[in-house]
Formats: C-alpha cells, structure tokens, sequence
C-alpha cells in the first residue's frame, strides 16, 4: 500500500510540474508588451523592455538585441497595437526619420509623424514642411528670389501593414515674376506598397497651368518661299507690306494661356547600403496641344521696278505660307530623376539626382538633363 501511495505522489508531482512547464510560456507572452521608444535624436525603437532600474532601460529588438538607453534620452514610450506586433515594420531600428516620407520631388504615401517637421534645400531655392498630425502636412516651397511659390499639402487617407494611400495638393504663384498672373496647381493620389525603407508608389493626378497671357506658338504668315525662288528685294518688300501693313505688326499666332494635364507618376526607393538609399521619382504628364499647319497661300502685288530708268509698273503673284492653330496629338513630358540620397545621421541627409526632361510633341522628342543636389534637415 506504502508503494502504492508512493507512486500516486510522483505522478501527481510530475503532473504539476508539466502542467505548469506548459503554462509558463503562455503567460509570459501575455506580459510582454511591445514598445514603440522614441527618442530626443528622432530615433525610434521597436522592442520589449527588460529591466527598468529608474536610471535606465533594457530593451530587447529583434534587429540589434539587448540595449540599455539612458532615461534622459526618452521623449516617449507607447506601447504598440497587439495586430501590428507581428509586422515586418515593428521590432527593428527606425532611422527613416521624416524623410521616409518623401522621394526627391514627389512624396509617397506612409503616414507623416507629428513634429517631424523638416526642410530641403535646392540649388535653386528651398522648401520647409511642417507636421501638423500623423495624417496632414503642410509646406511651403520657392526660389532663392521667394518667386515662384507654392504651397503643398498631403494628408494620409488609408495606412495598415505595407499598404497605404494619400491625396496631396500643390498650388503655386509666378510670386513677383508676371506681377503675379501666372499661377497652376498639382492635385494627386498616390497608392504606396511597402515599409519606411523599402517601397514603390504609384500616383494619378491633374495638373494645371495658366501662364497670365497668350502664347506664342508661330508665326501666321512664312515668306520662306519668296526667298527660296530668288526674288528680287522690291518684290519680297511689296508681298509683306500687302500682307503685313505698312507698320509690319505682330504676325504670331497665339494660343489660350491655360494649359492641363494629366499626371501619372512611378516611384520608389530601397536600401543600397547601411546609410544610403536608391530613390527612382518620375511624372509623365498627358496633354493635348495646338500646333500650326502651314498651306500655300497666293498673294498679286503691284509695285513700280525703280532698277529700270522709266520705272514700269510690275504685276505679279508669288507664294507664302499662310498658317492655322490644329489640335494635335496627345503630347507627353516625362520627368525622370533616379537619385542617391545619404543619410548622415536621423536629422540629416544629402540628396544627389542626375534628373532631366523628355519632351515629346509634334516636333519630335527633346531632352533637357536637370541634375540636382539637396540638403535635408529635421528641426
């Protein structure tokens, strides 16, 4: 009976020790708590905290291990949602700072962080941007001579795991240049797969511009041909003065001042190192355009031929080309700009582009290079 009993207080020994060997695990996952730590130099880790000795705390992340971070370095410590814990983006080292938000000129969509406010500095003038909240940012950007201007406007619509999506405006003014007539404006959305380091956007939008006056797009009449058939000068002076006046005026050909567009954009960026990133940012933009066709167009002349001693009167009729505005073909302008940005430290990058222009239109196609260098700073 003795071993009866024996045996009845192992078993049940052992039951217990099981059974909590296979409870333990659980209920330390339920204590622990992933933390999103942010702080006083902007970055942000992702970990579980350890210890916390009222001097300073262990955080263990997935990315780095075990760290201990001085208190007087903290600005926050919030705890992460239980369904994001999982996501690819939390448990590392975030050194995107407010610039995961942007490429070079256009802007992705992941969410803005409030007082991530930063500053970009062009060649050509400089551009600041202020966070109001976690889903709206406003900026201002121009020139070195504060003309042109504008204002830019993004504001988070949508943002869970790697998908995201944004509409963003910009509304600008010639400033100072055409007192101001001229003035256009960009309004878009933009649909962005990916994390804060890696990601590609895709954007559709309509833009506009109204340059203030008429353009000049050709000339109504071309005496190419009195040229190209040898005529005498007194025969070329009395074709432009019948079809000129006497005064000679503006013979361009002139089109509506308002110009549209509508806009695609393709961007995205990936690591290419530990502190640099490659960053491809284009628009194409559709539009319809006005060009001049040019037909024959006969003109009779009467002069007198002084080159003779009695001056005879002369009657003749010579050729010009006479010109009207056409709706052509849809024209595209493509701004490309792969670019290399570097990041020196969180509040702090440098931005290279060998950018430039492909314009396609009735002529033909023409590129422009556009190469920049910008300077990024977090305040």
């Amino acid at each position: 009976m003795k071993y009866l009993s024996f045996l009845l207080i192992i078993l049940f020994t052992m039951y217990s020790v099981d059974t909590h060997a296979q409870e333990e695990p659980k209920e330390t996952k339920e204590e622990r708590t992933l933390y999103v730590i942010k702080k006083t130099d902007g970055y942000e880790i992702y970990g579980y905290i350890i210890e916390d000795n009222g001097r300073e705390i262990l955080v263990e992340t997935k990315s780095i291990g075990k760290i201990y971070i001085n208190k007087t370095d903290l600005v926050e410590m919030s705890p992460v949602e239980s369904e994001k814990v999982e996501s690819a983006e939390y448990g590392n080292v975030n050194v995107g700072g407010p610039y995961s938000t942007r490429y070079y000129f256009t802007t992705n969509a992941l969410t803005v962080k409030k007082h991530e406010n930063y500053a970009m500095l062009h060649l050509y003038g400089p551009e600041v941007h202020f966070s109001l909240s976690d889903k709206l940012s406003l900026g201002v950007m121009t020139t070195w001579i504060a003309s042109p201007f504008a204002i830019a406007g993004k504001y988070s619509l949508y943002s869970k795991g790697k998908t995201h999506l944004a509409v963003g405006s910009i509304i600008g003014s010639s400033g100072f240049i055409e007192n101001g007539k001229a003035f256009g404006g960009l309004h878009w959305l933009t649909a962005t797969k990916g994390n804060r380091k890696t990601n590609l956007s895709f954007s559709l939008g309509y833009g506009y511009i109204n340059f203030g006056s008429a353009l000049d797009i050709g000339e109504k009449y071309r005496f190419d041909k009195l040229y190209d058939q040898s005529v005498g000068s007194m025969a070329v002076d009395a074709v432009q003065e019948a079809v000129l006046g006497v005064n000679k005026e503006d013979i361009n050909l002139y089109v509506n001042q308002f110009q549209d567009a509508v806009v695609l954009g393709i961007s995205g960026i990936t690591p290419v190192g530990k502190s640099s990133s490659f960053i491809f940012d284009s628009m194409v933009f559709f539009r319809k355009g006005e060009k001049v066709n040019y037909s024959d167009y006969k003109v009779t002349v009467e002069y007198i031929d002084s080159t003779h001693a009695q001056g005879p009167d002369v009657t003749e009729t010579h050729t010009i080309e006479y010109g009207e505005i056409s709706s052509s073909d849809m024209y595209a302008t493509i701004l490309f700009m792969p670019s290399m940005r570097f990041q020196q430290s969180h509040n702090k990058a440098i931005q290279v582009s060998l950018g430039g222009f492909i314009n396609i239109n009735s002529d033909g196609l023409t590129t422009t290079p556009f190469p920049m260098v910008s300077w990024l700073r977090q305040f």
